[in-house]
């Protein structure tokens, strides 16, 4: 059984600026599981022997003020370095001078916690959306070709892409990347309240037609995201069921209780929806909106059934008063046992919206489902 990704709270420090001089201030810090760069749990690397273990693997994001300036932190598992050749299929090498070279890795930001508010696009090719109402008002992307994929996000997200700052310059030490953005960017300094989504894809150097664009005689629009393909290649990663609505997102970060594979797994080929994911908060929402929280705490529903299984999907009927979205909870036999995994999608009146997390084939119709802590 693969182990939930479980992103930590850290710390809350002061959230006034450093004064001059002084070492920038910790405002919150997220912890990741090693070893989850999976997408949705069937992923495989790229077989290029420039890729390491660890590449793609997020390990911790730490947000520090300094001064007027707000610091991104990304670890991963693995060493940034330059890349072995600066070509892949062109003749020409590029210009790869940004401090990151394999990996893109997006930030965004909620800022209000008001739903709808902001934007819910993601950047172009990263083939993921944000959950029912779920909005950022500022995002960050730490890219090789920052330029390039500015111009490709301009084209495709409108006036949304005013709102995403592509950090050139980018601070590297090991495997930490950083990144400085000046807080007015973000709408001033970051408060405990913040959100935070950090989605973590392999970096393709070239644009190309993919054959699904030859076949519909469209391009779709991607800001340099590496494919994922149903068998792995050099520059693509391996493990993707057949179609163009599975993600190209590999690891990111979650609120407790939330497992990437249902996460990421969420998409829908028949619909042509993109898999839905959360922000992770460093402290509790002030209102009872069903919103993904680093420190959210389950409340008993025990009269809770399954109303209806579909595939990966499963209803829940009875009352769902301290249920969340992306709460985990227990599939029960007769007996009381645990035989199957869900996580709540979306909360509605009566009842609610699961996606199986394991043992799917188990869930029956009539069984009880269990929320408690």
């Amino acid at each position: 059984m693969r182990r939930l990704a479980l992103p930590l709270a850290a710390l809350i420090l002061g959230l006034a600026a450093s004064p001059a001089g002084a070492a920038p201030r910790l405002v919150a810090a997220f912890d990741d599981p090693a070893g989850d760069a999976t997408g949705p749990g069937s992923y495989t690397p790229p077989g290029d022997t420039g890729f390491r273990d660890g590449d793609f693997d997020l390990r911790r994001l730490a947000v520090y003020v300094d001064g007027d300036e707000v610091l991104f932190e990304v670890t991963l598992g693995s060493t940034f370095r330059p890349p072995d050749t600066t070509r892949r299929t062109n003749q020409i090498p590029l210009e790869l001078s940004n401090g990151i070279t394999l990996q893109n890795v997006d930030i965004y930001l909620d800022t209000d916690r008001s739903p709808g508010s902001g934007s819910g696009a993601c950047i172009p090719g990263r083939r993921v959306a944000f959950a029912e109402g779920a909005t950022w008002e500022a995002a960050v992307v730490l890219t090789p070709q920052p330029q390039a994929a500015r111009a490709i996000a301009g084209e495709a997200m409108g006036e949304a892409a005013r709102r995403v700052h592509f950090a050139e310059r980018l601070q590297v030490t090991g495997r930490t990347v950083t990144a400085r953005v000046p807080a007015a960017f973000l709408g001033g300094l970051p408060t405990a309240a913040w959100g935070y989504s950090v989605q973590v894809s392999g970096a393709a150097w070239e644009r190309s037609f993919s054959l699904a664009d030859r076949v519909r005689g469209k391009r779709e629009a991607n800001a340099f995201t590496l494919p994922v393909l149903t068998t792995p290649e050099a520059f693509a990663f391996g493990g993707a069921p057949m179609g163009e609505t599975h993600p190209r997102v590999v690891d990111l970060l979650l609120p407790p209780g939330v497992d990437q594979r249902a996460a990421l797994g969420s998409f829908d080929a028949e619909k042509g929806t993109f898999a839905k994911v959360p922000f992770v908060y460093a402290t509790a929402t002030p209102t009872a909106t069903p919103t993904a929280t680093a420190t959210a705490t389950a409340t008993p529903t025990p009269s809770l059934t399954v109303a209806d299984v579909s595939g990966e999907m499963v209803s829940i009927s009875g009352p769902t008063e301290g249920l969340r979205a992306w709460q985990l909870g227990r599939v029960l036999s007769e007996g009381g046992e645990t035989v199957a995994r869900v996580v709540v999608l979306q909360v509605h009146a009566g009842g609610a919206v699961a996606s199986a997390v394991d043992g799917k084939e188990k869930i029956r119709k009539g069984a009880r489902v269990s929320f408690a802590p």
